[in-house]
Parts: structure tokens; sequence; C-alpha cells
């Protein structure tokens, strides 16, 4: 009998034991996990119960707020900008999740950071979520949304001197108030349910940012880097190639621009830039060899993704040495070939050269703030140093040539000195990329914009430079 007595009392104290290990698991090591299982509606529940923060563009216009609303949760979001800021703000949703900033700086939004303070957030629960100020000039990215039209392709602005975000615009776009919509329809299903299913299925990609997602070939807008990486391994401006219509590689053959192909006779780096001058840069990319100019790609930021505060950033890509032969690396030279950039990628790549050779971190957080009170400030600072302050000078320089005399003279403005460069990017199978990266004023610059128009057809010259001219002109206003 009591060793019957003693085998129950060691099962109920194993079986406490277990209890308790399992209770301090859940409490402090699968706290988060549950917290964050989307079949949690305790979760959602209290995070809908909290007025979440504003969203606040740099020159004052309220994006998202949080307003009362009835039913299961306290609050819902609403986003006076409409679609404008749709793919930068991104959406919060108890049906459909996060996306963009709303995504990224949750947790400042709902109260729960920065710290505050172990005895606060042991003793009581934010009700009112903190504000986010953000880089982006509304003015700006209208300016993008105006310029850009209802052309699949986007728009990137950046403060070379501070890495700040002045605009990211992409289209198509969505409509962000439409995923938040209560509404049932005559079968009781939600609305917002067939608005999301239409823009997933929608070929045209409307809840994709091209800004920072979208892989393009870049054509000739990647000559600034080729450039670069030219001057760096020892191959000044003035180093003379004679170029051909045709240039012939292995069994292969580069062309330049025209029907025929142009034959442009002997040039410099300044004047083939100018021109745009296939065959000059594809000489330039064999006489400094693969390894140079996949280094400075890479130095750029290529092959990897830049540290942008934003949830959905893609990697640039260039080949790897080992992956292309003499053909290839002429192509790569000219912009063509296995390619990939982002407008970010392009825009940061144009930072560097505006900035004496540094590309600072880029960032679309400008401060948070509580009320009056400000939590936590972005501190600018430099992200990388792909090419020296004299290449970049020379560089910036043949940009400026390419707007006054050469291919991009659509992105001139009166009275301001524009570098810039043109790109127009073959696809297979399909219309041309039209691209343009343009830096103002010249002498000081203050604003890069990087453009790409998908498919439109048409050359970087006479499609996308004067997208790109009205967008430096409102962030130069």
């Amino acid at each position: 009998m009591q060793a019957s007595i003693r085998r129950l009392g060691i099962f109920f104290i194993i079986l406490a034991v277990v209890m308790v290990i399992n209770l301090s698991y859940l409490q402090v090591w699968g706290q988060k996990k549950l917290i964050e299982n989307p079949a949690n509606t305790r979760r959602l529940i209290e995070e809908y119960g909290i007025s979440r923060g504003r969203i606040i563009t740099a020159d004052g216009l309220v994006v998202a707020e949080s307003v009362e609303t009835e039913g299961p949760f306290e609050y819902r979001r609403s986003y006076p900008g409409g679609s404008l800021l749709c793919h930068v703000i991104g959406y919060d949703s108890p049906q459909f999740g996060r996306s963009g900033l709303e995504a990224y700086y949750n947790e400042y939004l709902l109260g729960r950071k920065p710290s505050r303070g172990w005895v606060e957030e042991m003793t009581s629960d934010p009700e009112q979520g903190n504000d986010l100020t953000i880089t982006i000039d509304s003015e700006v990215q209208a300016a993008a949304a105006q310029a850009l039209g209802e052309r699949k392709g986007a728009v990137m602005a950046i403060d070379p001197k501070t890495g700040a975000v002045l605009a990211m615009y992409s289209w198509p776009v969505f409509d962000p108030n439409a995923l938040m919509s209560q509404e049932r329809d005559a079968a009781g299903d939600l609305a917002a349910d067939a608005v999301v299913l239409s823009y997933t299925q929608d070929p045209s990609s409307p809840l994709l940012n091209r800004a920072s997602l979208g892989l393009f070939t870049p054509g000739s807008s990647f000559k600034i880097v080729t450039a670069s990486a030219g001057i760096e391994s020892g191959f000044p401006p003035d180093t003379v190639y004679n170029c051909p219509g045709v240039l012939p590689v292995g069994n292969f053959r580069v062309t330049n621009y025209g029907d025929p192909p142009r034959d442009f006779g002997t040039q410099n780096m300044d004047q083939a830039l100018t021109a745009s001058v296939n065959t000059y840069f594809a000489q330039l990319a064999l006489a400094m060899g693969g390894d140079a100019l996949v280094d400075c790609a890479e130095r750029f930021g290529m092959n990897g993704v830049p540290p942008l505060d934003y949830p959905a950033v893609a990697a640039s890509s260039i080949p790897q040495v080992g992956e292309m032969d003499d053909v290839e690396l002429a192509w790569t030279g000219a912009g063509q070939g296995e390619l990939l950039m982002t407008p970010l990628q392009l825009c940061l790549a144009g930072c560097a050269i505006a900035n004496g050779g540094k590309t600072m971190l880029p960032h679309l957080m400008k401060d948070v703030r509580l009320q009056d009170s400000i939590l936590e400030r972005f501190d600018a600072g430099e992200w990388r140093t792909p090419i020296a302050a004299e290449t970049a000078e020379q560089v910036l320089e043949m940009m400026v040539h390419v707007v006054e005399s050469g291919t991009g003279t659509a992105a001139a403005i009166p009275g301001v000195s524009v570098a810039g460069k043109t790109g127009t990017a073959e696809v297979e199978g399909m219309p041309n990329h039209a691209w343009f990266i343009g830096i103002a004023p010249a002498e000081n610059p203050t604003v890069v914009v990087a453009v790409v128009v998908e498919n439109s057809g048409g050359g970087g010259g006479s499609v996308a430079a004067p997208i790109a001219r009205e967008v430096l002109e409102a962030a130069l206003k």
C-alpha cells in the first residue's frame, strides 16, 4: 500500500515539474512564437486595440493613421494619401498582414519601440503608438507619379549627401484603403478579399514595388559603372579606341545602335559616354578584365542587398568572372548580357558618383515621435566607398556632357547643370526598357534620380530622361 502511495506521489511530483517547465518555456522562450501565430486572435485584438502611430512625410503630409471602428477591432488603418505612397507605406490589415513600412516599423508604430523602460513595460501595455516621420517628400513623390503616368516602371530619388529617400514610386499602384474595407457583398463575403484576389491575379503585378524589387537589364545606364571601373583600373578618360559599328568578339559581335550600326571612329571615354557607344565600352571591359569590372560593380553594391530600412529589397546581379567569356564580358561592359539591376541600386551608384565616391546609408525613416517628443532619429552614416573621389569627379563631368550635348539632352533644366546617363536595354522577344540616371545640380549635387520604364519600346533619352527632369525639378524646388 505504501509503495503504491509512494509511486503515485512521485508521479504527481514529476507531473508538477513538467507543468512548471512547460509554463516557463511558454512564458519565456515560446512567448514570441505564440504571440506571432496567425491563429492567435487574442494577439490581433490586442494590436488593433492600440491607436497605431501615424506615418508622416518629411513635408508634413499624414499618409497613414488609425481611425476608430466598430466590430471586434477597436481601430483600423486609413491611408489619406491613397495610392501615391502605397508601395512605400504598404498596408496593415488583420486579414492580409502587413507590408512596406507598416511591417518594417511595426513595433515602433505600436509603441513597443523604442524601449519604454522595464518597469513600464512590465506593468502596462501601450495604448498609443509612436508616429513615424519618413524622408519622402510628397511633392517629389507626386512629381514622380505624374511624370511616369500609367506606364509600368519606377522612379527613385535620393539625397546623395545623407542617403535620405526623397521619392520611391512604382506603377501600377494599388489602393491600400480597399484592403481595409469591412464591407461585404450580397453573399456575405468581404469585398477586400475580391480586391486582393484581383491584385494577385493581375499580370501587371500592382503589389510589386518595382523600385526596390524590379530587376531589369540596365542597358547603357550601366556604363557609369564600367567607366568608373576603367578609370580605377588605369584607363583614364582620354583612353582612345577605334569604335566601329560592329565589333567582332570571337565568333560573335557587339554592335552600336542604328540601322545599320553606327561607326563612331576614334573615340575617347568622354566622347563615348556622351554618345553611348557600345563598342567603346565593350573594348574597355575586355581591356580591364572581368575581375576589375565585377569587383567595381560589387563595391557599388551589386550581388548584395542594399541596407534600406524596408522589408522588400532585391539584390542586383552581375555574373562572376568564371561565368563570363569574352563575349559576355564585352556585352556586360556595354550594359547588356546577364546584368540585372533595380532602380534603387542604379540610384545608389549615382549617389556615389555625386558624393565624391562615397555612398551614404539609404534610409526612409527620419525620426520616431510620441506627440512632440523625438524618441529616435536616424543618424546619417556612410555605407561604402566604391570609388576614389577623383574617379567620381571625372565620371560626373562626363555625365554632364551627356546632358549638354549627348543622348540625355531631354533631361536638361534651364539654369541648372544636370549630369546624367541614358540607357536603352534590349530584352529578348520584348520591347526595350528605357533608363535614365540623373544628378543635379552637378557642381553640388543634392538629388539623384533613377528612372526605368519597363518595355517602353523607346530609348532612355526620349522616354526616361524627361521623367527624370520633372522629378529633378521638383526636388530642386
